[in-house]
């Protein structure tokens, strides 16, 4: 052995398999060609190519709410009046004593909302600082901004593109509870199914019901009879002279409260303490009709 290799660390021969890892690992695979990689929609997560951030279904979707929204400007600004009835697309003018307030501040401030979000994203999608006014595009009012977001080409392009999908999915349906607030439904009897039995609820517009438990679907007046028939029959069932006329003519048979106290002074009808008996305003009404 030569002397000046005693302090040396001999080296064992190269085998040729390389450096990897032990006989029996799998190495993790990290891709280090872009390519490799699939760009998806940041909404649905289907693949898009890489200079878009949007799928086209998407894109349209987004265009469709837009141009919603821009529909939507005319009659939320009519709704403002704090003394038209709720339901901006056909408003009512109603009478009252002395509003809260001479306006609506829901609606003000969701005008507010979409008036800075809308020229706010015109300004990104062109390229410019978002809050310098100065370099605006030719002055627009608020409709005529959101018609020009639809139709912006660097809509489904923008990487943020998805943020700009949010808000105007929450906006509109803001504008949509404002201008069509949802219908108010009463229960109107239990679901027909021998094995349910769950209490189904309508609005007055709602022809068939389906019932959320069992799926059963049915028709409302058919509900509405099975609840009366059971309410009838059943001489311990009571109600005020309002709970029976609105059960009645929710089912068809028009009776009004006054004409129950009524037949309750002429001696016709008994009161009980806690109130009148479905079975005798049912049998007043056969005689009627009779």
């Amino acid at each position: 052995m030569d002397p000046d290799d005693r302090g040396r660390v001999r080296e064992k021969p190269h085998s040729g398999r390389g450096t990897g890892p032990r006989s029996g690992q799998i190495p993790a695979y990290t891709p280090s060609d872009r390519s490799l990689t699939v760009n998806v929609c940041q909404s649905c997560h289907t693949p898009i190519d890489p200079e878009h951030t949007l799928c086209p279904r998407c894109e349209l979707r987004l265009s469709l709410l837009l141009l919603q929204l821009a529909g939507d400007i005319t009659p939320l600004r009519d709704s403002l009046d704090a003394t038209l009835h709720p339901g901006g697309h056909q408003p009512t003018r109603i009478q009252t004593a002395t509003p809260p307030t001479p306006l609506r501040l829901d609606v003000l401030d969701l005008l507010d909302l979409i008036d800075m979000t809308a020229y706010a994203w015109l300004r990104r999608l062109d390229g410019t600082n978002p809050v310098d006014w100065t370099q605006d595009r030719r002055p627009e009012d608020l409709i005529g901004t959101l018609t020009t977001l639809a139709a912006h080409p660097g809509l489904a392009t923008h990487p943020d593109a998805m943020v700009l999908l949010h808000e105007t999915t929450r906006f509109a349906d803001m504008a949509d509870r404002i201008l069509d607030p949802p219908e108010e439904r009463q229960p109107i009897g239990h679901c027909l199914n021998p094995l349910c039995g769950v209490q189904l609820t309508a609005g007055s517009r709602d022809t068939w019901v389906t019932c959320p438990m069992c799926g059963t679907e049915q028709r409302v007046r058919t509900v509405r009879l099975k609840r009366l028939e059971r309410l009838c029959f059943d001489q311990t069932r009571h109600g005020s002279a309002a709970e029976v006329a609105r059960v009645f003519t929710g089912c068809g048979l028009t009776v009004r409260r006054n004409t129950i106290t009524q037949w309750e002074r002429r001696g016709r009808l008994h009161r009980h303490p806690d109130g009148y008996a479905y079975s005798d305003v049912y049998r007043l009404l056969l005689q009627h009709a009779a």
